[in-house]
This record gives C-alpha cells, structure tokens and sequence, in this order.
C-alpha cells in the first residue's frame, strides 16, 4: 500500500532514483518535472517544452485516434478534483501545489527521457521500465477517485504506447538501413549548400548559435563556421542538398555520431525548425505563402 498524504488521505506518491535524484510515481504516472531536474534541468527541454513539440503533439494524436476508448474523461465525482487537472487524451496531467508538477503514463516518459539526453534515457529504458513495469502488474487501491479512474486508464494504456513508442524508431531504423544500401559512399554539401545553410544561421531566430542545441556558437563575428562546427548529414551520408543538412556545433555532432539514429530522431523536430527557414529563405522574393485554411 502506498503511503498517504498527511491530512487527506491520498496516496502519496513512491519514487525512484537516479544518480541521487528523486523520480516520483504514483501509480502509472511518473512526474515529468523530476525526470527533467534529475537530468540536470536542461535549458529549453521542460516538460512544457517538450510537450509543445509537434512529434509529441502527434505520437498523443495517434494514441488517441488508434485507441478510441482511451479517453480519460474527468471524474464528475471525484473529491479531489482541485488537486489534479487531466487533460483530454489520459496521457499527461498536472498536479498543483509545493509537491506539483507536471505528469505522465511512464510509456510517454520513457519518449521524455530520450529527449533530455542519451545517458538519460538508457537509464529509463533499464532501471526505470522494468520498476514501472512491476507498479503496473499490481497498482495499490485507494480511497482517492480521481487516483482510482487515473490509474485504472493508465495501466490500460500502458501496453499499446510502448508498441507505438518501438514502431516509430524502428521505422527511422528502417529508414536508415535502406539508404545505407542504396545511397552508398559519403557526398559532402557544396560551397553554395554551405553558405546558404550558414546565412539561415546568420539570422534571427539563430544569430550563430547552434540550432540542435540553441546554446553553442557555430559562426564567429564575421559570419563564418569556428573551427569544430560540421556540416552534419541529418538523413545519409550521401544526401547532400540543402535539405539534408545542417551547421551544429562539434558536441552535438558527437552526439550524433555516437547515439545513432535514436538521437536523431529525438532531435527532429529542431531539423524540421531549421529547415522551414531554409526554405523561407529559398523561396523567391514576393512569394505570398497561403495560410492554413485560407
């Protein structure tokens, strides 16, 4: 049985640890805010910053649309009702008060954990799967509704995440295979490629900081790549159009090299930011782009 709020008689939640950091969970919820200050609180990947991207957006979507009865509805009797606000899909929900924050199904989590870093994210795919796997066999009864309906949503959904969440990197898997067949040897992007990718650098929203990481310098004063930053293939080595790449600076490029497709496919959404401004700044002058549903 897990242990209860002092005064009100709610489960309170258990917790985890990583490296000496706390990793609360109640029942098959894991909080988010924990797992983002244990990675060591990285700038521009909270919670909210990761949930506003629109790969998350879409795996959620999918979620949803393939497991219709997966909607988590609120509780019209629930007592505690202050206390947790669910959002519509049962896939995430946010706790107020000192002991808040933001939550997740531990299947959309272990998605989290590959974005905050690689190190990160073998430990979830280890120590944290299998302890979550454990807390879904056998979920404790509480008093609590909004506990009870919460709990018994997720541990339905547990399952057919994780099939969704292995499919889409097998996909990319996949992907990367067949060009490594078919593309053959390493092109390297030409001098125009170069300087077209370096100017959309040059640039607001990037003003010659690193579009993977948005914190490290790749273009020095006058415009130019500083020593270390690399012209990176986002898809193949052999795919060298300005399309296929971008500039970043030399530990994200580690990153990659050393990480794989999974870090690449953790990263895409930033590729796909940059690449809209490559191709706004393609695009010849006068050119009046229809908005969505004009």
């Amino acid at each position: 049985m897990p242990s209860r709020d002092a005064g009100n008689g709610n489960p309170s939640p258990r917790a985890l640890d990583y490296e000496g950091h706390r990793i609360r969970h109640l029942g098959a919820m894991l909080s988010l805010t924990d797992m983002w200050s244990a990675a060591g609180r990285p700038g521009q990947r909270r919670p909210a910053d990761w949930l506003a991207l629109d790969d998350t957006r879409r795996f959620r979507t999918q979620a949803l649309e393939r497991f219709a009865e997966a909607h988590l509805a609120h509780h019209p009797g629930a007592g505690d009702a202050s206390v947790w606000i669910v959002e519509r899909d049962g896939l995430v929900a946010t706790r107020r008060g000192p002991r808040g924050g933001t939550w997740a199904h531990w299947q959309l989590a272990l998605s989290y954990g590959r974005y905050l870093s690689p190190a990160f994210h073998a430990w979830c795919n280890t120590v944290l799967r299998a302890a979550m796997a454990r807390t879904d066999e056998s979920l404790p009864a509480g008093p609590d509704a909004v506990y009870r309906a919460i709990a018994a949503e997720f541990r339905r959904l547990h399952r057919r995440l994780d099939v969704l969440d292995r499919h889409a990197a097998d996909q990319m898997f996949l992907q990367t295979s067949a060009q490594e067949i078919l593309l053959g040897s390493r092109r390297h992007f030409s001098a125009g490629t170069r300087g077209l990718l370096a100017a959309v650098l040059r640039d607001p929203p990037y003003g010659g900081l690193c579009p993977c990481c948005g914190e490290t310098p790749v273009l020095d004063a006058a415009g130019l790549p500083v020593p270390g930053a690399e012209f990176d293939h986002a898809f193949h080595r052999g795919l060298n159009k300005p399309e296929h790449g971008w500039l970043v600076c030399q530990p994200c490029h580690r990153e990659f090299t050393r990480g794989g497709y999974l870090v690449r496919f953790a990263r895409i959404d930033r590729f796909r930011a940059f690449q809209a401004a490559v191709s706004a700044r393609r695009r010849p002058p006068g050119t009046v782009v229809a908005e969505a549903g004009a």
